[in-house]
């Protein structure tokens, strides 16, 4: 053996062991092989651990992964197996056949990772010998045809799935409401309990045109939702009132719809259902033709891009992402009341009114807790006097800007108290690490002794650097103590923002106040708080910057806004439209 004392350094790699270490993976596909007295998890990792008592190597650990298929890298065991390759812990991974790691092509990324590694991959059933160019040959060959074997199993699979629906037979799942699954024929039949309910909703949509309007009827006769909850999500309505079994039809191939030139057993069709329909045809296409209709005017539907936001009542929400609640700390978002003429109320015409509602409030109702909402006119208002005021008033936004440094501080107090641990921490590795060589270099450490103190040194770097990155996401964390609050950089870009708004329209204003602010917090109780993006200080000459620094962060929007600000204020503003 050889004793001569190894030098430890950042960039050193650790030193090779005697003895091997090695990692068992086992793994199957699905639920029903990991049962029994004997499941084949337990047989992989007996038959690997009898291979590695032959071999003479030290088992580290052995990783299962239970129910999970080969053709993904998303495994828990295999993430467990890729961390301990990735530093350094294991030697060898071994498995019983090359399609129990890996089943499709992603082998290759996780042979380099075990190559830049220096880690052994082994299959018992599967040798192959990777140091020849035959070899490798042949485990190419190996890896194509156990990703063949898979591909061609999820074929099959998906074929037998579909003549299953075909027929009418359930393939598993949660069971769409108003249906219960009939063991001994597989298929679906009508609930008798709840199919009228189906009914209602169907109606209860025609009549009021809203997926919310079934959700509160569901909710008044305390009808609760196939997952058990008591409050129906407005996303489970909407796949049930689009769902074809109601009307006695099976879609196939759903995911295609809209595709041509398929073949006929992939493209997409209906056919008809063994069990009678819960809904008349009739009125299951006039919801059909409900929702196409509204999905026409949605703001939200597919493969319409905007900038802005759009709604059925035309109007631009210039704060819409930028706000939040204060109470709960999800998104403040656009919402709108419609009021029909109402001569009685005082309404001559129709009319709209425009609010930012917290998204909890709007999902939940008067389940939530809180009830954050404000009139969009309100708080559109309010920044912008905001930011008015801080561009008037010089001393207020040093006041501001001081302020807001102090409660930095105290609110990083716990960031530094982490750092000052984790320095000592790393000094104190520092000195084991220092202890490990002097011990070594002393020659005092020989035979099992030295690959004990090599490996713990191995593993003292590892922390070590474990330690330092920590540090500097903690130092990441403090950089904006200094530099984050310079005044100067955010006055000048207030007082041009403030010069831009004046003349705005809605969706230039949106952007205006996009490219400035990075949240406005909304409290009930008036204490809001608006949160500025960070901006340099500004340069002597800001149509020249100097080489090397970055134009004014609102310059290209100047520019691009520029002939519309001409063309929209008058001679004043046209001077002052420019940075």
């Amino acid at each position: 053996m050889n004793n001569q004392p190894p030098t430890f350094n950042a960039g050193s790699a650790p030193t090779p062991r005697s003895v091997k270490r090695v990692a068992l993976y086992a793994r199957v596909s699905t639920q029903e092989q990991t049962k029994g007295q004997y499941p084949s998890c337990d047989s992989q990792i007996d038959e690997l651990e009898a291979f590695a008592r032959a071999k003479g190597w030290e088992v580290f650990e052995s990783i299962k992964d239970e129910g999970h298929r080969a053709g993904t890298l998303k495994r828990p065991g295999l993430t467990r197996l890729r961390w301990l390759v990735s530093t350094g812990q294991e030697d060898v991974v071994a498995c019983a056949w090359y399609n129990r790691l890996i089943g499709s092509r992603d082998f290759y990324i996780l042979d380099k990772e075990f190559k830049n590694n220096n880690v052994q991959f082994i299959t018992i059933h599967d040798p192959a010998d990777r140091n020849t160019a035959a070899g490798r040959l042949f485990e190419s060959m190996l890896v194509t045809i156990k990703t063949f074997e898979n591909e061609q199993i999820g074929e099959k699979v998906r074929t037998k799935m579909r003549m299953r629906a075909e027929k009418g037979m359930w393939n598993g799942g949660l069971v769409p409401f108003g249906f219960m699954h009939d063991p001994q024929t597989q298929v679906l039949q009508p609930n008798p309990e709840t199919k009228h309910i189906v009914l209602q909703m169907f109606q209860t949509y025609v009549d009021k045109r809203s997926d919310f309007a079934v959700r509160d009827w569901l909710k008044a006769h305390q009808i609760p939702a196939p997952t058990g909850n008591a409050l129906w999500m407005p996303g489970t309505i909407s796949e049930l009132l689009a769902n074809r079994r109601y009307i006695a039809e099976i879609e196939i191939n759903r995911d295609k719809q809209g595709i041509d030139d398929l073949p006929e057993h992939e493209s997409y069709r209906i056919v008809p259902a063994p069990h009678e329909p819960l809904v008349p045809k009739e009125l299951f296409e006039l919801a059909q033709a409900i929702r196409k209709e509204k999905a026409v005017a949605s703001p939200g539907r597919q493969s319409r891009t905007r900038s802005y936001s759009l709604n059925q009542c035309g109007r631009v929400y210039p704060l819409q992402g930028r706000m939040v609640c204060g109470t709960c700390g999800h998104a403040m978002c656009p919402h709108y009341v419609y009021h029909k003429a109402n001569p009685a109320k005082g309404r001559r015409s129709n009319s709209y009114v425009y609010h930012y509602v917290c998204a909890q409030k709007m999902k939940y109702g008067s389940q939530c807790d809180h009830q954050n909402r404000v009139l969009a006119k309100d708080a559109e208002t309010w920044i912008l006097e905001r930011i008015e005021d801080l561009d008037i008033f010089d001393d207020l936004l040093e006041r501001e800007m001081a302020g807001a440094k102090e409660r930095f501080e105290q609110d990083m107090q716990p960031v530094k108290e982490s750092l000052s641990l984790a320095k000592a921490a790393e000094r104190a590795n520092q000195e084991k690490i220092e202890e490990i060589i002097e011990s070594v270099s002393s020659g005092r450490a020989k035979g099992a002794l030295f690959d004990i103190l090599s490996e713990r040194a191995a593993e003292l770097k590892l922390e070590r650097e474990r330690l330092r990155a920590e540090q500097r996401q903690l130092n990441e964390l403090l950089a904006p103590l200094e530099e984050h609050f310079e005044a100067s950089g955010l006055q000048s870009v207030l007082s041009d923002f403030t010069r831009l708004a004046k003349g705005a329209k809605p969706e230039e204003l949106q952007r205006l106040i996009c490219l400035v602010v990075r949240s406005v917090e909304w409290r009930p109780d008036g204490k809001h708080k608006v949160q500025f993006y960070h901006f340099p200080k500004p340069q002597n000459n800001c149509h020249n910057p100097p080489p090397g620094h970055a134009a004014h962060p609102l310059q290209s929007w100047y520019e691009t806004t520029q002939e519309r600000a001409v063309n929209r204020t008058d001679t004043k503003h046209q001077s002052d439209s420019s940075c």
